[in-house]
């Protein structure tokens, strides 16, 4: 039988570990929703695949938990992506978009953190969002409308 409370490894994100209690990805799709004015029903959109975010219950626990948390937030706080490990996926580059922290004073040594990271995307492609192909038709209609004013007006 497979040891589960071994199967994981400890998490990190830019270097800062910690302990995940709960995560995982959120997935879904962009959908938009158009109401019909004075209608019963509503018309909708696809607009593809929504952003993943990784959603994670993370906390620090030992007698230098003040310090590792704030470790994490300095981590979470630093611009750019950077490498997120969690216990159970690949690794990956991440953005931290939120970093809540939660202390009780019932609880000390053990300081408890709602994160959630966004994978890094690669360099924008204007081919693979379609506006490289918009900008190129408006272009080469500007300059057909150019030429047409132009000679409208010697």
């Amino acid at each position: 039988m497979r040891a589960w409370d071994r199967a994981f490894r400890r998490a990190s994100f830019r270097g800062a570990r910690f302990w995940v209690a709960e995560d995982g990805p959120e997935k879904g799709r962009r959908i938009a929703v158009m109401p019909i004015s004075g209608g019963e029903a509503v018309l909708t959109e696809d607009m593809g695949r929504a952003a993943v975010q990784f959603r994670v219950s993370a906390y620090v626990a030992s007698d230098l938990a003040d310090m590792e948390g704030l470790a994490l937030e300095a981590a979470c706080l630093a611009a750019g992506p950077a490498p997120l490990i969690l216990p159970m996926d690949a690794s990956l580059s991440a953005h931290c978009l939120s970093c809540r922290r939660n202390r009780s004073r019932d609880r000390n040594g053990f300081i408890a953190y709602e994160l959630s990271f966004m994978p890094a995307g690669g360099a924008p492609s204007l081919a693979a969002s379609g506006l490289g192909a918009v900008r190129a038709v408006f272009a080469a209609g500007a300059s057909a409308a150019a030429g047409i004013i132009a000679k409208a007006f010697p």
